[in-house]
């Protein structure tokens, strides 16, 4: 697809047995000025954000960088099951993709991540020293966190028919015991919720030095979580400066079809059109 000053293209990625889906998007009229890498958030939270980073993803391109977005394994077009899926397994993917992108040249690689995606941004970022920017769209701040709320639409689903609550305790006992689940359509496998388990952000410490941070929400400019704060602070404490942003607006990755931010599109244009 050619949209007059930028193209858009779809590729398969053979790395170790597993077949990798992205799709590219590279201006058209000029020489890329940088080189972008998407990781995505989790499940279901992945589809129903697509359009938001695919409109996002057109306007860095159009802005003149060569954009990758990543299918990670057995999620979306890439090969491979979902139950299949490890946190290493992904960080090998977000590897791959991210040396095949640097490969092209370009100019920096910038590393952006949203929710769970942010998460393995800042891992990712942890092995390369090549990181230009990490941009965090609303990052998760530990990967228990991501798997209690993905327990939730079990219990929603289950729900319908009855008065079942979220009995966290027995559902994470069955997880622990090997058991996988099947969600919203999706199987979770034992072995992938406990590798999430023990992942936080804060102890995810980036080596990429130009760090910035958007959160979206019914916040004020600059106001941001307890939680988050708190994060942003261990990370400071250990030397690092992170540049802080709130948007307004609604949380797209749990909503069908959410409307374009056009303040969450401007801020992170800003931050890749800074040098």
């Amino acid at each position: 697809m050619d949209s007059g000053n930028f193209s858009i293209n779809g590729h398969f990625l053979e790395h170790q047995g597993r077949t990798l889906f992205y799709l590219l998007l590279e201006p058209t009229t000029a020489e890329p000025c940088g080189s972008i890498l998407f990781l995505p958030p989790f499940a279901e939270e992945m589809n129903k954000s697509r359009h938001i980073v695919a409109s996002q993803a057109r306007a860095l391109a159009a802005m003149g960088n060569r954009v990758m977005l990543l299918d990670l394994t057995g999620t979306g077009d890439a090969g491979g099951d979902f139950k299949d899926a490890s946190w290493q397994t992904w960080l090998q993917d977000a590897m791959v993709a991210a040396d095949t992108l640097a490969a092209m040249g370009a100019g920096p690689l910038h590393l952006w991540g949203l929710r769970l995606g942010a998460l393995l941004a800042c891992e990712l970022s942890q092995e390369r020293t090549d990181t230009g920017k990490l941009v965090l769209w609303q990052p998760v701040l530990n990967g228990e966190q991501q798997i209690d709320q993905f327990l939730r639409l079990r219990t929603v689903a289950t729900a319908v028919s009855s008065t079942a609550t979220f009995d966290r305790k027995t559902l994470w006992s069955e997880l622990r015991a090997g058991r996988s689940m099947e969600i919203a359509g999706y199987d979770l496998s034992s072995s992938l919720a406990l590798e999430m388990a023990k992942v936080r952000l804060s102890d995810l410490k980036p080596v990429c030095r130009n760090i910035h941070w958007l959160e979206i929400g019914a916040l004020a400019r600059d106001s941001f979580p307890v939680a988050a704060e708190s994060v942003i602070a261990n990370w400071e404490e250990q030397g690092l400066w992170i540049a802080k942003g709130a948007v307004q607006g609604d949380p797209f990755w749990r909503t069908v079809d959410a409307a374009i931010n056009p303040a969450l599109q401007l801020s992170t244009a800003e931050v890749f059109a800074q040098t």
